[in-house]
């Protein structure tokens, strides 16, 4: 199996760009992800496929590339998020890993974008920031009430410093994959942590953990 062929077997989106960002190769995890068929893409520019935007609505993906000019002065680019349409029009925000492609020939391809969905993981930021937002708007209008001390959270089982760790990640949204590469550990072994974590706070789901540990101060 050579490079190529891993491209295109990757689960991974995959798209390469020349020199002037216009589409050389888009492989099926691409197409699966936002719907676009190779032949409707090859040749266009990348902006006009993406036009993706930040979190405060800013077009990062345009004419003037900031990646390309990045790869061109030898800096590395940082993987960001971005929210994009796919053909059918809905909205979903990617994660984006940039590299240089080295080539014989340099009009023929200079960058490679790997992407994948990360719409779940946005949006489960976003319900624990307003749990947050919610619970200190709550906590602002009650004030200390004397001589009522709040109810604790006990898990069924002592939770260990580790499992502290995969709670804390995951308040933040990461993927079993990311809880791994974050802490050194195998995708199997950040698979377990999780499944003793929700064991031992008595839940089912991850949302539910990360809810019952902002309710009771766990984080």
């Amino acid at each position: 199996m050579n490079g190529t062929d891993l491209i295109f077997d990757t689960g991974d989106g995959v798209l390469a760009v020349d020199r002037d960002q216009r589409i050389v190769l888009w492989n099926g995890g691409a197409e699966q992800l936002l719907g676009f068929k190779p032949e409707g893409v090859l040749g266009r520019y990348c902006y006009e496929v993406f036009g993706g935007r930040d979190e405060s609505g800013r077009i990062v993906c345009q004419a003037i590339c900031q990646d390309m000019l990045r790869t061109s002065r030898r800096e590395p680019v940082r993987t960001y998020d971005m929210l994009v349409q796919t053909k059918a029009g809905e909205e979903k925000w990617i994660s984006v890993s940039t590299i240089r492609a080295p080539s014989w020939r340099s009009d023929l391809c200079v960058l490679v974008h790997l992407f994948h969905d990360v719409s779940r993981h946005k949006e489960l930021e976003r319900f624990v920031e307003q749990i947050r937002s919610d619970m200190t708007k709550f906590s602002r209008s009650q004030g200390p009430v004397s001589g009522i001390t709040p109810p604790v959270f006990q898990p069924a089982q002592v939770i260990t410093s580790r499992e502290h760790d995969v709670l804390h990640l995951l308040a933040a949204g990461a993927s079993t994959e990311a809880i791994a590469a974050k802490l050194g550990i195998s995708p199997s072994t950040a698979r377990n942590h999780v499944g003793n974590l929700l064991g031992k706070m008595g839940v089912h789901s991850r949302l539910e953990a990360v809810t019952l540990a902002l309710k009771s101060g766990l984080i």
